[in-house]
């Protein structure tokens, strides 16, 4: 297996992991995360061990999607240059924006005001639950970097890639996985800012569903090529 072939299976295994950890979370919230009644619930789920690990490993995960996204860039640099450049900065910007989300979730929420709100009694406590208000009510707001900077990245990669869908079905996994990203990405944005309560589904119950298939085509995509790029 040439360098570059050794590029693509490890870009696949990040993929894969990222499909995996995805799946423990659809597994936890449905099994072993008790349902919310409201705030309080929220911040104390935050206690749970399978809470903790779920956390740690979607954004570990996310963080390995750099990997992926640097191979894609590298294979098409020549071809198509500027789609290229722009679909590593905004796929770096993404999990960027992620990471820096989730590190203040797991650390400062989760190992701090989740311990403080356990141990805290009336007003404390009330203190406690109007800080986390104001902090999920933030997180909305960073959604709309976060959601279009991928969007954005999805965009460009999709340009890149299609410059091979000639080639043979299998060219065709990953301009189709980055169409159907980009447009999950554009109604997920719709939902939240543009009013657009009929594309709710995509951050609720379709969310886990997109993310298994679209990413199932791009791990698919990065083995093929794995096993069948020649120097």
């Amino acid at each position: 297996m040439t360098k570059s072939n050794n590029g693509y299976f490890v870009a696949g295994v990040c993929v894969l992991a990222f499909i995996l950890a995805q799946t423990f979370q659809e597994l936890a919230y449905r099994l072993w995360i008790p349902a919310s009644h409201g705030s309080a619930d929220d911040l104390q789920s935050y206690l749970l061990t399978v809470d903790q690990a779920r956390a740690a490993m979607v954004g570990g995960t996310i963080l390995l999607l750099v990997v992926p996204y640097v191979v894609i860039a590298f294979r098409y640099i020549e071809t198509s240059p500027v789609t290229a450049v722009l679909g590593l900065i905004f796929g770096v910007a993404f999990v960027g924006f992620e990471i820096t989300q989730r590190s203040i979730d797991f650390f400062v929420i989760g190992h701090q005001w989740a311990r403080q709100f356990q141990n805290a009694s009336g007003m404390e406590r009330e203190i406690i639950l109007d800080r986390f208000a104001l902090w999920n009510e933030m997180v909305v707001g960073w959604t709309f970097p976060l959601r279009l900077s991928g969007f954005l990245a999805s965009c460009c990669f999709l340009a890149a890639t299609l410059t091979e869908s000639g080639k043979g079905p299998w060219h065709l996994l990953a301009p189709v996985a980055f169409a159907l990203n980009a447009l999950r990405l554009l109604g997920r944005l719709l939902s939240t800012f543009a009013g657009q309560a009929w594309l709710d589904g995509l951050n609720g119950r379709f969310y886990f569903p997109a993310v298994l298939v679209i990413n199932s085509l791009l791990a698919l995509w990065f083995f093929h090529h794995a096993r069948h790029e020649t120097p």
